[in-house]
């Protein structure tokens, strides 16, 4: 029995060994100037780009290949190695291989992150088909794509690009024209200045204390504004929206098919409001002069009029009234 129970621990022994994954790490280092370019193109994999030293480009990557053959797993990282190379103001960092048929069945496990620091004033193109992808204290243009994996930003200035065909996208203190779209995921966005557009095809949209324009749709989910000066158009297929704009400095639009909206306004802004629902009421706690006032309908000015308001909402509630009541109700 003892015999047999050492061969089976054997044989076991000799099946984790088969079965391991193969790995490797690079460390690689590249001169660079302020103002230059880097480009990131891997097949899949995390990538991390935040601001270094002066003068280099620096990268240290890890990654794991696990498709229970040792050879096989050797081939591919050969045939797909990680390149760091400098053609003008351009430094690239790729990795892309052929599709290895142990993709499409079997046992096939992958995981890589690149770890990439820059000069401070830099313009990243990062694109993984498979990863999250994060981006801090960058003052340049960054654009990024996923095919799938989270988004974070942070302390970025200049224009951002950010796509993801599945996740989440934060960004956070990212002063510059801002684009982030996800096929589906939460959308963050807080402490940010200059404009925003903000879709995700399945998720709810979060801003807080942006300044500037902001265009935030979503076709499923809530919308969450606060502190956004700037003009507004938020638009839900299918979510509440909640607004507190303590200073209107431009017009707003908000709409959703199916549910509540609560606005929320300081008592002597000058506004001019359309609000209409076609299932449910609308109520002004604000003293509006209404030209067209119903159940369903609202038409009117406060203070003599001024910025455009206009909400609608096919099934729910609207709700006007003065963010010191907001405050007030904490």
């Amino acid at each position: 029995m003892s015999k047999i129970l050492g061969n089976m621990l054997v044989l076991f022994a000799v099946a984790l060994t088969a079965s391991a994954a193969s790995e490797e790490n690079i460390n690689r280092q590249i001169d660079a100037v302020a103002g230059e370019k880097l480009i990131v193109d891997v097949d899949f994999g995390t990538i991390d780009v935040s601001a270094g030293a002066d003068g280099k480009v620096t990268l240290e990557a890890h990654r794991k290949i696990d498709f229970g053959d040792e050879s096989k797993e050797k081939e591919y990282l050969a045939s797909a190695p990680i390149t760091v190379s400098k053609e003008g103001n351009v430094v690239t960092i790729r990795s892309r291989g052929n599709k290895p048929e142990h993709w499409n069945f079997g046992h096939c496990e992958t995981d890589a992150k690149y770890t990439i620091r820059v000069p401070k004033r830099f313009d990243p193109e990062l694109r993984t088909d498979g990863g999250t992808i994060s981006g801090r204290d960058i003052a340049g243009n960054l654009k990024a794509h996923t095919s799938g994996g989270r988004m974070t930003f942070t302390h970025l200035e200049g224009t951002l690009d950010g796509e993801t065909s599945g996740g989440a996208i934060e960004a956070e203190d990212c002063r510059g024209p801002i684009d982030i779209k996800t096929s589906g995921g939460h959308i963050k966005v807080t402490d940010g200045k200059g404009s925003l557009n903000a879709n995700t095809s399945g998720g709810g949209i979060e801003v807080h204390n942006f300044s500037g324009d902001a265009d935030i749709r979503t076709t499923g989910g809530s919308l969450d504004l606060d502190k956004i000066s700037g003009k507004i158009v938020g638009k839900t297929s299918g979510g509440e929206i909640r607004a507190r704009i303590p200073d209107l400095l431009g017009d707003v639009k908000l709409e959703t098919s199916a549910g509540s909206i609560d606005f929320a306004v300081p008592p002597n802004a000058a506004l001019t409001i359309e609000a209409k629902t076609s299932v449910g009421e609308v109520e002004s706690r604000l003293p509006i002069e209404g030209t067209d006032v119903g159940r369903e309908q609202l038409r009117g000015t406060l203070n003599g009029g001024g910025k455009s308001v206009r909400l609608a909402t096919s099934a729910g509630k609207i709700t006007i009234h003065a963010t010191s009541e907001e405050a007030a109700n904490r």
